[in-house]
Order: C-alpha cells, then structure tokens, then sequence
C-alpha cells in the first residue's frame, strides 16, 4: 500500500479526498487483535458495538473503503512482516 500512499502524497493536489485501502476488509477489533499479536502485546482487544466510526453508526465495526478507492495490493498480514523487518 506505501507505493499508493507515496503517490498520492508526491502528487498534484486534487482539491478533495483520495481514500486508500487494502485489499481486503476486516473488523477493526480484528485488525487491532492481529497487530497487537504480531508486535507481541499481549493486551486482549475488546470490541464496542455501540462505538462511532466518524460520528455514525455502522460503517465503524469493519475497515473498508467505500466509493472509488484506490486498493493497494499488500494485505494487512503480509505489511505486518514487512513492517517487523524494518522495526
């Protein structure tokens, strides 16, 4: 996904948003749980079902892109190791 992000920082200001994702989707509670696993925290992720994603219901339980995103190709698992390399 960095090669996305690198893009569209370096890139002509478009006068709006540009929303990037990965390509696939998962609960926020999930993604945190995975990280925090991978960098060897051992705290256990409790999910809100009432929490707010941007002061809405709903769209905050799962991490995805609506609209014309641009999708990166590297999934979460897999920018997990990459990242641990360069820790």
């Amino acid at each position: 996904m960095l090669p996305i992000v690198a893009d569209v920082a370096l890139g002509a200001p478009r006068n709006g948003i540009v929303e990037i994702a990965g390509p696939q989707r998962a609960p926020f509670n999930e993604i945190v749980a995975r990280y925090l696993k991978a960098v060897g925290d051992p705290r256990e992720v409790v999910s809100d079902p009432e929490a707010r994603y941007f002061g809405g219901r709903g769209r905050g339980a799962l991490a995805r892109a609506v609209g014309r995103a641009r999708l990166g190709r590297i999934g979460f698992d897999e920018w997990l190791r990459r990242s641990q390399g360069r820790a």
